[in-house]
């Protein structure tokens, strides 16, 4: 599976690339009832350089590699900061999962460690587990903040400011 290091380079484009698509979205939503998601190749890329992981380009449903071990981990991302719907393949296999929450107003990126412990086992609906929607290969599909991040106070590692370029790590 190609891997690939993310470089200050990189990181400085894909910044540049969050305020182009922040342009786009606002215009859009002038004229339109929904804007345009925010791309995972900006939160994903970000969310790698910041921890140091390896950006997975593969065929896998892992998003990055941590490089020490070659454990897996999955991005997640929202840019409605106070709001979330996440969707996961029906064979996402990871062992790590980060959540990056936009705040567009400050234009800061907030990333979270989500404990994957129990994720087989959250609720996806009144009556099925994200384990029974993949063993039906469906796609399952929840709210992290709703889920993980408000009830247990799960407080942010890091926070990216995307306009100074800092990177402040909280925990």
């Amino acid at each position: 599976m190609p891997r690939e290091r993310i470089t200050e380079e990189r990181f400085e484009k894909v910044i540049e690339l969050y305020f182009m698509w922040k342009n786009l979205n606002l215009g859009i939503k002038e004229n339109y009832t929904r804007g345009v998601n925010l791309p995972e190749a900006i939160t994903e890329t970000i969310c790698c350089y910041v921890n140091n992981f390896f950006l997975s380009t593969g065929e896998g449903s892992e998003d990055a590699v941590i490089p020490q071990t070659g454990d897996l981990v999955q991005i997640k991302a929202t840019s409605n900061f106070n709001s979330d719907l996440t969707s996961f393949g029906p064979r996402s296999n990871f062992r790590y999962l980060h959540f990056v929450r936009l705040n567009q107003d400050e234009d800061r990126m907030y990333l979270y460690d989500i404990p994957v412990e129990n994720l087989r086992q959250v609720r996806v609906n009144c009556s099925e587990t994200f384990e029974d929607q993949q063993l039906q290969n469906r796609r399952p599909r929840f709210s992290i903040i709703d889920k993980y991040i408000n009830p247990y106070g799960i407080q942010p590692y890091a926070v990216v400011d995307l306009r100074t370029r800092q990177i402040l790590f909280t925990a």
